[in-house]
């Protein structure tokens, strides 16, 4: 135990003697550092967010084609910020902004380096516990975030968005053997996790109609959100006879672009006329799926009846 202490105390003196050599990690404008710089310490959290949207907020060809080419200034900024700040400060980046959303996006601001926790680090950081909370995301997400507002889910966005795990910061060694497992917001930002009852699907089978009912139970901000792109959800019906003739289909579209997402919490219903003589003998399947161009649809939710 006597020679963990000792270890670890020479190998914080070692931290606070050459911190001033990693001052370069705070400069910003054309000297802001690349996200290989974090890797060297934080290779899990680079690893996610090289995978993740934000990582591809510049580069993709939903944005391009939306920016014409990135000659539409109102678009800029947030696709590759230099930093988050009010949105009437909000500046682009003027290096590496083919990483989007990056590192120093979220950590770097006025020079210093900001972290949801408090901790030693080879290079200066200072705490900003703001980073766990909704608002933090409202600079670039402000529809999203007021639709959050109106509601009353009890969640912050990170909470469903960037789920926390438990494992160690820093990979590196030799201060990976010191510092201690935390509660560490995932990067990686994939869609299975959070559409994970986000919504529901009930449904009753009568004698000439079907009805369906779909719930936003958990988003917390109306189904799809966003203000900008096109992200869909489509409700689709059909129902069979028992000879497996189909005599229903229907399909409900919600949009961000015609601004229809159900609510949080809020449920819409839909009555389907069934063809004469089919009774109540038939099967019916409602399935919920969202779609976004360049990414694949998921299935978010499903109901079955027979």
């Amino acid at each position: 135990m006597k020679k963990i202490v000792i270890i670890a105390g020479l190998v914080f003196g070692l931290v606070v003697l050459v911190g001033a050599a990693y001052d370069y990690l705070l400069e910003m404008g054309d000297k802001t550092p690349q996200s290989s710089e974090c890797k060297k310490c934080h290779a899990t959290i680079y690893e996610e967010w090289s995978k993740n949207f934000h990582a591809k907020a510049w580069v993709n060809d939903q944005f391009k084609n939306a920016s014409n080419t990135y000659s539409k200034k109102e678009c800029l900024a947030c696709h590759t910020a230099q930093q988050l700040a009010a949105e009437k400060d909000l500046a682009i980046r003027p290096v590496y902004k083919e990483e989007g959303v990056n590192c120093t996006t979220c950590h770097l601001r006025n020079n210093m380096i900001y972290g949801p926790y408090k901790l030693v680090a080879k290079h200066k950081a200072e705490q900003d516990v703001s980073m766990l909370q909704s608002a933090f995301c409202s600079v670039c997400h402000m529809p999203t975030y007021q639709e959050w507002q109106g509601g009353d889910a009890q969640k912050q966005c990170q909470d469903c968005h960037m789920p926390r795990v438990e494992r160690k910061l820093v990979q590196a060694f030799p201060i990976s053997s010191l510092v201690p497992k935390r509660m560490v917001g995932q990067h990686l930002q994939m869609y299975e996790g959070v559409f994970q009852g986000a919504a529901s699907i009930t449904g009753q089978k009568g004698t000439g109609t079907v009805t369906i009912s779909l719930t936003n139970m958990g988003a917390g901000h109306n189904m799809p959100t966003g203000k900008y792109g096109d992200y869909r959800l489509v409700l689709q019906t059909t129902a069979l006879s028992s000879g497996g003739k189909e005599v229903l289909s229907k399909e409900e579209v919600f949009s961000s672009q015609k601004g229809n997402g159900v609510p949080f919490k809020k449920t819409v219903k839909y009555e389907y006329p069934i063809q004469p003589g089919v009774g109540k003998d038939y099967k019916v399947k409602a399935t919920l799926v969202y779609q976004r161009a360049g990414r694949p649809d998921v299935a978010v939710a499903s109901w079955n009846a027979e």
